[in-house]
This record gives C-alpha cells, structure tokens and sequence, in this order.
C-alpha cells in the first residue's frame, strides 16, 4: 500500500510537471519566434483581403491587420455597421475566410464610439510602407503590418520590424509616406 502511494504520488509529479511545462512553452513561444510565419508566404495582397470581404460581407471597414499566427499570416479585418463590430479573419495564403466573429453594440453603453471608415485606394501599398518602416528601422524584417483610419483626415500604416529580438514599431501616414513616430522594444 505504501508502494502503491509512492508511484501513485510519482506519476502525479511528474504529469503536473508535463503539463504545465508543455503548457508554458506553447504559451511562452511567441509570434516572433514562428516557422509558419514568414513573410514570403503571403500570397494575398490587401486589397485582394478587402474584395474578399467585401464580396462576402459589405461592411464598413475600419482597419486591415496582417499577423503572423501559429498556422501562417492571417488578415484580420475590423468592419462595423450601425449596430454590431465584425473582426473578419482571411488566410494570407488562400484568400479564404478563415473566422468571422461579431460583437453587438452596448446599447446601455454612455459612451458613443467613433469611428472611420478605411479608404485603402488612398494609402500607399503596403509593400512601399514596409519599404519605409525597414529604412526607419535600420535593420529587420518587417512582420506584422496594420492599415487602420484613425480620423477623418488621417489613415495610418504601422509596421512592425524584427531584428534579433528587437521590435521596432514605426507609424506612416497611409497617404503621403510621412513617418510619424517611431517606438523601439527591446524585450
């Protein structure tokens, strides 16, 4: 019996230590570190995400995200309407709509949100904002690039540059190329 609750107490041990180790790596590997995500597997523009969207859906759109994921880039397209938030997910690589998930304005919400709609044939592409943001940077790779409208007036690219563990956020003005501030992490 006191065999018994030795292995039994053994095998318990080491199982807590396979999972939560197991699970603080899957958790602790980040974006960064990713093999499916490289950049030269994207094979959808953004205006190619955009018409896919907006072939399905119609929506207002208020921004284009394009992220690396555990299984390859994906778009996330941020659209509203009068009454609910859409966040459309498109693969990079097929141009298929992966997910789509909606949240139901807060009609008990005091506070009204404002928001703009993307004009994308107005931005530069973002092969010329990935351009601008890897000079501004120095050295990297851009990784992670979003086309957001952020006023009436204004839309803008932030693209995200990867070099040996440090990132380098560098904001565009989507319209003229202008460089409006760049922000540097070392973690």
């Amino acid at each position: 019996m006191k065999h018994f609750k030795k292995t039994m107490i053994g095998s318990i041990a080491v199982a807590a230590v396979f999972i939560v180790g197991g699970s603080y790596a899957w958790a602790s590997t980040s974006d960064k570190e990713l093999d499916n995500s490289d950049p030269d597997k994207i094979e959808v523009t953004e205006e190619e995400a955009l018409d896919t969207f907006a072939d399905e859906y119609g929506k207002k759109v208020e921004s284009i995200e394009l992220e690396p994921t555990r299984d390859g880039y994906v778009y996330e397209v941020e659209s509203y309407d009068n009454e609910t938030e859409y966040n459309t997910d498109v693969d990079a690589a097929s141009g298929d709509i992966i997910d789509n998930r909606s949240d139901k304005d807060d009609e008990d919400d005091d506070e009204e949100e404002t928001r703009y709609e993307l004009n994308q044939k107005d931005a530069i592409s973002q092969k010329e904002a990935t351009d601008i943001a890897e000079k501004e940077a120095n050295s990297g790779k851009a990784r992670e690039w979003k086309l957001e409208r952020v006023s009436d007036d204004k839309q803008t690219w932030e693209v995200n540059v990867l070099e040996k563990g440090n990132e380098t956020e560098v904001t565009i003005d989507a319209e003229n190329g202008e460089v409006l501030e760049v922000e540097e992490d070392d973690d």
